[in-house]
C-alpha cells in the first residue's frame, strides 16, 4: 500500500467484513471517507477476493491477484498469532477462522456474483432498448429529410419563371369508335382500320359488307374481332375486281362470318 501502511492489515479484514474491533472499524471508515488511495486499495482487495472465490468453479484468476490477497491475509497479526498458538499445542486443533472464513467468503462472493450478473443482464436489456429507440429516431429523421427535400422541389417548381398552371377535369364522353378504310375498284381490294370499338362476346365478330352500286345483294368483305383496346384491322380482296360500290356497312355476326348481313347496321359511312 502506498502512503498509509498502518491500515494495510485492517483493510484486508474489512474487505472480508471480518474487522470486528469497533474502534479499528470506526477509525478505518473515517479514514476511507477522506483517502482515495485507501478506497482504491479496498476495491482492489474485494476484486481479488472475487477472483479467488470464482477460481473454484470458473476461469482461473490472474496469479498476481491471488498472491496479492494471500499476502494481505498473511500480514494480519491476528492470523499470525493464531498460527503461533496452533504450533504451540502441537497442531491438535484448527483455527476457527480458517475453518469458517473461506466458506463465508465464498458464499458472500457467490451472492455478489449473482447480483452482478443480474445488473449486467439489466444493463444489456436497457442498452438494447436504447439502441432500438436510436434506430427508430434515425428512421424518422430520414423520412423527414425525404419529405423536406420533396417540399423544397415543389416550392422550386411553384416559383419557376415558366411554371404553367393547368386544371384537368374528368372526360365525360369516351372516345368515339371509328373505322377508316380504303377501297380500290380496279384492284378489287380494301383495307379497314378500327379503333375504340365496343367489345363483343366470344362468339361474335364485326363483319364488313360492300354495297354494290347496281343494287344487288351486299357482298361480304372480311371480318375482325377487336382486341382489349377496341382495335381491329381488315385487308380483303374480292372475288372479282371492277365492282362499283355505293357504300359499305358493318354488322355484328356469328364467329366465322355470314353470307348475308344481320340487322341492324352498326357502322356506316358518315353522311
Amino acid at each position: 500500500m502506498n502512503g498509509h501502511p498502518q491500515y494495510e492489515e485492517a483493510l484486508a479484514l474489512y474487505a472480508m467484513d471480518a474487522l470486528d474491533d469497533p474502534r479499528e472499524l470506526a477509525a478505518l471508515e473515517a479514514h476511507l471517507g477522506t483517502c482515495g488511495d485507501c478506497r482504491s486499495e479496498l476495491e482492489a482487495l474485494r476484486a481479488d477476493m472475487a477472483l479467488l472465490a470464482l477460481s473454484a468453479t470458473g476461469p482461473q484468476p490472474p496469479a498476481r491477484s491471488r498472491q496479492r490477497l494471500m499476502s494481505a491475509i498473511a500480514a494480519e497479526p491476528r492470523l499470525q498469532k493464531s498460527r503461533t498458538e496452533l504450533r504451540s499445542v502441537g497442531r491438535l486443533s484448527s483455527s476457527r477462522w480458517f475453518s469458517f472464513a473461506p466458506v463465508f467468503v465464498t458464499l458472500l462472493l457467490a451472492i455478489f456474483s449473482l447480483l452482478l450478473g443480474r445488473d449486467l443482464r439489466n444493463a444489456r436489456f436497457h442498452l438494447r432498448v436504447a439502441q432500438a429507440q436510436i434506430e427508430q429516431m434515425k428512421s424518422e429523421i430520414a423520412q423527414q429529410n425525404v419529405a423536406l427535400a420533396d417540399a423544397r422541389k415543389v416550392s422550386d417548381l411553384l416559383h419557376a419563371s415558366d411554371a404553367w398552371p393547368l386544371t384537368l377535369v374528368s372526360v365525360k364522353t369516351p372516345p368515339q369508335p371509328q373505322m377508316k378504310m380504303l377501297y380500290s375498284r380496279e384492284k378489287g381490294s380494301l383495307f379497314l382500320m378500327a379503333s375504340n370499338t365496343p367489345a363483343l362476346p366470344d362468339d361474335k365478330i364485326y363483319e364488313l359488307w360492300l354495297l354494290p352500286a347496281d343494287g344487288s345483294a351486299p357482298m361480304p368483305a372480311g371480318w375482325f374481332k377487336p382486341d382489349a383496346k377496341g382495335n381491329g384491322m381488315i385487308f380483303h380482296t374480292l372475288a372479282a375486281s371492277g365492282i362499283d360500290a355505293k357504300g359499305f356497312a358493318v354488322t355484328i355476326e356469328p364467329a366465322g362470318g355470314s353470307q348475308s348481313p344481320t340487322m341492324p347496321i352498326k357502322f356506316a359511312p358518315a353522311s
